[in-house]
């Protein structure tokens, strides 16, 4: 009979190459930013009103750019600063970060919204404008003032109803308040021009005043986020800057790859996952070249691409990507008919007692994962006929895939969403 205490020191005990390896999850927002100055300098020109002259107006901005740009972690680590700075001038201004991916209106953005700012507004009972006008009232209430980022933004825009867009995007049109006390970030995947032909339907050419580019990291940029991730993620001296150079030039844009920091960060700690492995087996052990090219060999950079976008989908997005990997699996094509994913999608809803989505959301779902480039569709196949469409993943492994999404799901349908 094992003493449980011993068994958890043993393992605390055990060496490794990893001081905290949280410092490398995707989640985590460092304390600075590494080549992300200028864009979060812009930020603070755009909301300096909610320190100098609060509610005098609501800032609106739009951050954009493809996947691992650092969008999200400088609109979170902007958040944290300007509600610090705001707190010490005696104003009362919080922060909220709500991921539209796993919302299906303006109601549940707002819902989201309130929870995040501890509003007491009941969540049944009201509808859009009632919860919008409540909200205002708590926060005048209050004296409370915030900004809001929508991350994942392009859901809102091709998957919401027309009146849902324009309640988020042009709020106080909508919804009148003597003080302005909301200013929203909008932060998209999509091309400028993609996201400005929406927005221009509903907002005019206000938002095109208001835009901040997240281009892809450069590897010299990569270089300095690994370096500086790496000093916080591992022990000194375990990763030499030639793992760093070798990872950068793999991933940077300027060196062919698609400048995903975070793409950067994961091979980074999958290889030195892999390093601790051979301590395990009583070797001295660095986290070396040799380690990121098994990576690379083993886990296909598509799927890790795949992998660290599944966090920001909804549960629904979640079955129908199972569900075209299935049908993938069962017919051993390379491309997969829609409607018949769709089947596939609806016969997991129903295992799991879920109401599916109706066929007009599932295309929105696939046109968003597409734009997102999880899946790749195509319009027709060659000898075939008939005007049906087909999707599949890119050199994704399935299995792999199947299995982490599978976990993905269980872990949404423990925690109740």
């Amino acid at each position: 009979m094992y003493n449980l205490k011993e068994l958890a020191e043993s393992v605390i005990k055990k060496p490794g190459v990893f001081l905290d390896e949280t410092k490398l999850y995707p989640e985590y927002v460092p304390e600075n930013l590494p080549h992300r100055e200028e864009q979060f300098k812009q930020l603070v020109k755009i909301f300096k009103h909610v320190v100098v002259s609060p509610g005098s107006s609501s800032a609106r901005v739009v951050l954009y750019g493809s996947l691992g740009t650092g969008k999200t972690a400088t609109a979170i680590s902007f958040g944290k600063v300007i509600t610090r700075l705001a707190s010490e001038k005696g104003i009362k201004l919080r922060y909220a970060h709500v991921n539209c991916a796993s919302t299906r209106s303006a109601l549940s953005v707002l819902r989201e919204v309130k929870n995040q700012l501890s509003l007491s507004i009941p969540d049944r009972g009201l509808g859009l404008s009632e919860f919008a006008q409540a909200l205002l009232k708590e926060m005048d209430r209050e004296d409370l003032y915030a900004i809001v980022t929508l991350d994942e933004f392009d859901s809102v825009l091709t998957s919401f109803k027309g009146e849902d867009k324009y309640a988020l995007i042009r709020f106080y049109d909508m919804f009148h308040s003597d003080i302005l006390r909301l200013n929203f970030i909008y932060i998209s995947r999509m091309k400028l021009n993609d996201v400005l032909r929406i927005l221009d339907e509903i907002s005019g050419s206000y938002m095109m005043r208001n835009t901040i580019l997240f281009n892809p990291y450069k590897s010299r940029e990569l270089f300095d986020i690994l370096k500086y991730r790496a000093d916080e993620a591992f022990y000194p001296g375990v990763v030499d800057d030639y793992v760093f150079e070798y990872i950068a030039n793999l991933i940077g844009y300027d060196t062919g790859g698609d400048g995903n920091a975070r793409k950067a960060l994961a091979i980074l700690y999958a290889a030195g996952k892999l390093a601790e492995k051979e301590i395990e087996e009583g070797k001295v052990v660095r986290v070396l070249v040799d380690h990121v090219r098994a990576v690379s060999a083993s886990e296909d950079l598509g799927l890790i691409h795949v992998l660290d976008s599944l966090n920001y989908l909804s549960t629904h997005q979640l079955l129908l990507l199972k569900a075209i990997a299935l049908g993938l699996k069962e017919t051993g094509e390379s491309y997969v008919n829609i409607g018949y994913v769709e089947e596939i999608y609806r016969r997991l809803c129903f295992n799991l007692g879920i109401e599916p989505r109706r066929h007009t959301q599932i295309y929105y779902y696939v046109t968003e994962l597409a734009n997102r480039g999880i899946v790749m569709v195509k319009k027709a196949l060659k000898g075939r006929r008939g005007r049906s469409s087909y999707v599949s993943f890119g050199a994704a492994p399935i299995d792999s895939l199947l299995k982490v999404i599978e976990r993905t799901i269980a872990m949404r349908r423990e925690i109740g969403e």
